[in-house]
């Protein structure tokens, strides 16, 4: 079953992919301008570090790494699973209905149904960032590549699941897009630099409440061996993947209970 869902779901995005590069030089300028952007927000960290090299423990390439990881898990996100951003037009618009009628799961059908390829131009700008700091940074193992990949997959869970649990609010509310905004701020202003320089009630709501902090930052100072920086409690290092499959399994709960008291937008 699960083999079975692979293989449609890579069929499903190829089709989508292919639709997308009908028009290949518009195909080819939106990557590359989205990764020039993106390579121009990681440039950010080490013209801030020209003037402070080090912040809070930090050096210039354990920054750039950071910032680099975020970019790339966010790339993920907007490339195969941005649709969670639109679930409320879909809604208000009678489009949502489609997805309920197909013989496939909901989620699986909605999760499918686009590709961004927006998302490539940033997954690009991360990678080279990833690239660039790593040959700066020594104590690299075929196991700690591994676990990147791992962080990786999980830190693009982590912002799915945040987005999806505001999506379903319009299960119910038929709006999401002022929490929508919050969360985007919050992913784009304090996953760049270490957990460690905001102050305690920060701290705690990147952490406990809206766990941003475990995209970036927590899988960093393990990475990088900065386990003296660790905010809270070393042990939240290893705790990503773990953390990405908490919220999965709670998106989908919320998911299935907003699916149950969908009534229709009344389009």
């Amino acid at each position: 079953m699960i083999g079975r869902h692979i293989k449609l779901y890579l069929a499903m995005q190829s089709a989508n992919l292919r639709s997308h590069m009908a028009y290949p030089l518009n195909f080819a300028i939106g990557v590359l301008s989205i990764t020039f952007l993106g390579l121009s927000f990681i440039l950010v960290s080490w013209v801030i570090t020209q003037k402070v090299p080090i912040i809070n423990g930090w050096s210039t390439y354990e920054l750039i790494f950071m910032t680099s990881l975020r970019r790339t898990t966010h790339g993920i996100f907007i490339a195969f699973f941005v649709q969670s951003w639109f679930l409320d037009s879909l809604i208000r618009n009678g489009e949502f209905d489609r997805f309920l009628v197909r013989p496939l799961n909901p989620m699986f059908s909605f999760a499918a149904h686009n590709i961004q390829i927006y998302g490539f131009g940033d997954m690009l700008a991360g990678i080279i960032g990833l690239a660039v700091s790593m040959a700066h940074i020594p104590d690299w193992t075929f196991g700690k590549i591994v676990y990147l990949l791992v962080i990786v997959f999980s830190g693009a869970a982590i912002e799915w699941s945040l987005q999806m649990l505001i999506g379903c609010m319009v299960f119910w509310t038929l709006q999401g897009g002022a929490m929508r905004n919050i969360l985007d701020q919050l992913l784009a202003q304090f996953t760049r630099y270490p957990l460690s320089i905001y102050n305690g009630a920060l701290q705690v709501l990147l952490t406990f409440v809206l766990p941003v902090a475990f995209i970036s930052y927590y899988p960093s100072s393990f990475l990088l061996g900065n386990r003296s920086d660790s905010t809270f409690s070393p042990l939240l290092m290893y705790l990503t993947p773990l953390v990405a499959l908490l919220l999965v399994s709670v998106t989908y709960f919320v998911w299935t209970k907003g699916l149950n008291a969908y009534k229709g937008a009344g389009t």
